[in-house]
């Protein structure tokens, strides 16, 4: 059996990433966005910070609060003096032109998408090269990229937007290998002032705009909701005595082994330390199963096939979700204090949104097949875990920089994407 050599080295790294995030893709190249309970370097004392701030008002710890906006995500560079575009890692080595990336969204299954990008594409184009050759020096000719969403009123997702847009998000530093190695917020704005002041901002179709910042009030029931999110923390972090300056991955680790040994006492230790490498950190070479299959009876193995394949996935929902379900939670409530949402009515956009999860979901428990109507049920059970359908803005959440890193705040939205997917397509 294989058993990764030096176990306290892996562990030390692996507490410092974070878990299965190769699972969850947002955007193409853009990567995904954490949530704070995605990562594990956080300490239960940084947690406690994040919900008094957030409750007060006060996420602005090294920038201001930005909208996360329900679009289509896009990078663009300026190469050789020609506007490139990119959508994913090989393209962030050898960008696109603007006929190439046209041509890329060709018969694409929906006309809307094509529409969206096209013309996108076009209005960037003949906007980026009006810039000034010293605005131009941050795009480093084509190897750093101005991340950004695409809102077009005709192609709407999960929120309806009555404006078309290009909202900046920020540079992407590459490598020039497709590697993004670093990041830097300003020149979204900086590169949106520097448009508008040539008259550039606005295309044929497409207004280009900054990060659109969020303007966070304290919440009316500020003590009673942070003595409530503070026990949640407190009881997650009493649960294995830890103390307020451990990283929460310490949680975790101590949740899996718990797990483990409840389900396979009877295993050597090093046996069972090669399953948390596995189970825990997804790292199916710290254990060979063949090898394993040698050294166990062949009811142990069969126990240990049987978790490996239709256990794990289950453990992991049910490992993290009380962290998740107290961020998503946290977040609806902070959202609520929020305004200057992109949307321009966002009252009668979050009217449109209650009505329609009520209805839509209504249809399929009463007419749905019986996985339909369960995945309905459960995704509403999640949202009145989180707040409730009342809980519902016109807003995807909002993005805040702590510790030099970009979180995200969605409150209901993965409830709300889940069940149109489920009523949109049947999954």
């Amino acid at each position: 059996m294989i058993i990764y050599n030096k176990f306290e080295d892996f562990v030390t790294e692996m507490l410092h990433t974070n878990l299965h995030e190769d699972l969850i893709l947002e955007g193409g190249a853009a990567g995904h966005m954490s949530h704070p309970f995605d990562d594990r370097s956080l300490t239960f004392g940084d947690f406690k910070k994040l919900i008094e701030a957030g409750l007060s008002g006060e996420l602005n710890f090294e920038e201001d609060p930005t909208e996360k906006t329900d679009g289509q995500n896009v990078f663009a560079t300026v190469q050789d003096g020609q506007v490139k575009f990119a959508r994913n890692k090989t393209e962030l080595i050898t960008p696109m032109d603007l006929d190439s990336f046209k041509q890329k969204f060709d018969g694409h299954a929906s006309p809307m998408v094509e529409e969206t990008f096209k013309l996108a594409a076009e209005d960037l184009a003949n906007s980026l090269l009006k810039l000034s050759p010293k605005d131009l020096e941050v795009f480093d000719n084509g190897k750093n990229f101005m991340n950004m969403e695409l809102i077009y009123s005709k192609n709407p997702n999960v929120i309806y937007y009555d404006r078309d847009i290009i909202q900046f998000h920020g540079i992407k530093i590459t490598d020039g290998q497709g590697n993004i190695i670093g990041e830097d917020n300003k020149p979204a704005s900086s590169i949106a002032k520097a448009l508008e002041s040539v008259k550039a901002n606005i295309g044929k179709t497409f207004t280009i705009i900054p990060p659109q910042i969020i303007k966070l009030t304290k919440d009316v029931n500020f003590d009673q909701n942070k003595d409530k999110f503070l026990k949640q923390v407190e009881a997650l972090r009493s649960r294995y005595n830890l103390t307020d300056e451990d990283e929460v991955s310490r949680y975790h680790e101590m949740w899996w082994r718990e797990q483990i040994d409840q389900n396979f006492a009877d295993l050597s230790q090093d046996i069972k330390e090669g399953l948390l490498l596995r189970w825990a950190y997804d790292d199916k070479k710290s254990l060979d199963m063949r090898a394993l299959a040698k050294q166990v009876t062949p009811e142990q193995m069969d126990a240990v096939k049987k978790f490996d394949k239709e256990d794990v996935k289950k453990k992991y929902k049910e490992n993290i979700r009380p962290f998740e379900d107290l961020f998503l939670e946290l977040g609806s409530v902070i959202l609520k204090n929020a305004s200057n949402f992109v949307a321009a009515n966002p009252d009668a956009e979050m009217q449109r949104l209650h009505n329609q999860i009520r209805t839509e979901a209504d249809k399929i428990k009463k007419g749905g097949d019986i996985k339909q109507i369960e995945k309905v049920e459960a995704e509403l059970a999640r949202l009145e875990r989180i707040g409730g359908i009342e809980s519902i803005i016109p807003t995807e959440g909002l993005v805040f920089v702590y510790k030099g890193k970009t979180f995200k705040l969605t409150g209901t939205f993965a409830a709300i994407n889940q069940l149109m997917g489920i009523i949109k397509y049947g999954r």
